[in-house]
């Protein structure tokens, strides 16, 4: 019995010390991996060797990840289920892959949020989307196209968000004005002018499609902008004031450094840039 006790105390004292050894090789792989780790890699200014360069740029693109994006939680999960319950043939996502999916952490023009879908092991996107915080709309974006697509609900309560306003209420007489619209997104839209004071203010489009207020005489006219998207429409009424050659010396003389920015006299004045899509205004995306 002594003898046995004696095995059972010396086996039980070599699990002990086998344990412990074990924990400690755990211990000190672990310590290892975070050594190697990327992220311990990197810091901010730090001076490193270049051959250390790329393990800076894996630690740099790894601290963005977690500080600009959303990789995992219920919140992703919440929105990749509301873009695998929409057909996969306007998703262009297949059911049998196992995507990897992203979302930014900044809400897209206060409206959206912006996810992304990969393909497995890849940096390469296999889907661009923008889902409504309210869960009215899902818009795919086709990045390399330059446009969005519709693919589930009504745009009636993102046309709420949108916003009409004149690059600049006054205009020279035989010049222009611009109206900008700011869509969350900026998703496309269809933008129609109409002059309800024609002696005043014309409404003239270029070739490449803008609309442009044109001033006709000296006085204040109203311009009807109405903004159309999947189906719905938004309008407002924006004013404006067309000067002639002494209301434009007295801005001048007031703004002492010439005329405002933003505002050309004639035809000779830049268009801008114009939205993707379709014909009118100037976009601003958020």
């Amino acid at each position: 019995m002594k003898k046995w006790k004696a095995m059972t105390a010396g086996l039980v004292t070599l699990s002990v010390l086998t344990a412990g050894l074990t924990a400690s090789s755990a211990v000190s792989a672990a310590e290892i991996r975070k050594a190697d780790s990327s992220v311990q890699t990197y810091k901010d200014g730090a001076v490193v060797p270049a051959s250390k360069a790329p393990a800076v740029r894996k630690a740099a693109r790894e601290k963005a990840q977690s500080d600009y994006y959303i990789t995992e939680g219920k919140k992703l999960d919440q929105a990749v289920a509301r873009l695998l319950y929409i057909n996969p043939e306007e998703t262009g996502l297949d059911p049998q892959v196992d995507y990897s999916y992203r979302m930014d952490k900044t809400l897209t023009g206060d409206y959206f949020y912006h996810v992304r879908a990969f393909l497995p092991n890849s940096t390469k996107a296999a889907g661009d989307f923008l889902l409504a915080k309210d869960d009215s709309c899902v818009f795919r974006r086709f990045p390399g196209e330059a446009r969005t697509e519709l693919l589930d609900g009504t745009t009636e309560k993102l046309l709420a968000k949108v916003e009409i306003y004149p690059a600049y209420k006054k205009i020279p007489q035989d010049g222009v004005g611009k109206v900008l619209i700011r869509v969350p997104g900026s998703i496309p839209y269809k933008l129609t002018l109409t002059s309800l004071n024609e002696n005043t203010l014309t409404i003239k489009t270029d070739e490449q499609g803008q609309q442009w207020v044109y001033g006709v005489t000296r006085g204040k006219g109203d311009v009807l902008a109405e903004v159309e998207i999947g189906g719905y429409i938004t309008s407002k009424t924006l004013n404006f004031t067309v000067m002639d050659e002494k209301d434009v010396a007295r801005e001048e003389n007031r703004t002492s450094g010439g005329w405002p920015i933003g505002i050309g006299i004639g035809f000779g004045w830049g268009h801008g840039r114009h939205h993707h899509g379709h014909g009118g205004g100037i976009i601003i995306g958020m």
